[in-house]
């Protein structure tokens, strides 16, 4: 997300009183699946993985689910439940806080 403020609500938190939380919050967002580098030697030996192995951005457990569901075009939505409920929706224009 371009822009200042990268998405994130900034008049939200100062409405609320809390305008250092977005000092908390990442500066650099990367979309899900995106490359980030490769597995540093004490990581590696620490999970039993391979050194150099790809790392790839996650992303939160129902939005990644929704692509498991095949809720992947415009107009579709989908139900997820757990210790949530959501409702989650694919729109062709993105929309973030403002």
């Amino acid at each position: 997300i371009k822009g200042p403020d990268q998405g994130r609500p900034l008049s939200l938190y100062k409405k609320l009183g809390i305008p250092d939380l977005a000092q908390k919050l990442p500066h650099k967002c990367y979309p899900p699946g995106q490359f980030i580098g490769k597995l540093h030697q004490e990581a590696a030996t620490h999970l039993g993985l391979p050194i150099g192995l790809p790392v790839a951005q996650g992303g939160p457990d129902a939005f990644i689910g929704m692509v498991g569901l095949g809720c992947i075009y415009p107009g579709q939505l989908c139900l997820i439940t757990g210790s949530s409920h959501l409702h989650c929706v694919v729109t062709s224009k993105p929309k973030t806080a403002e």
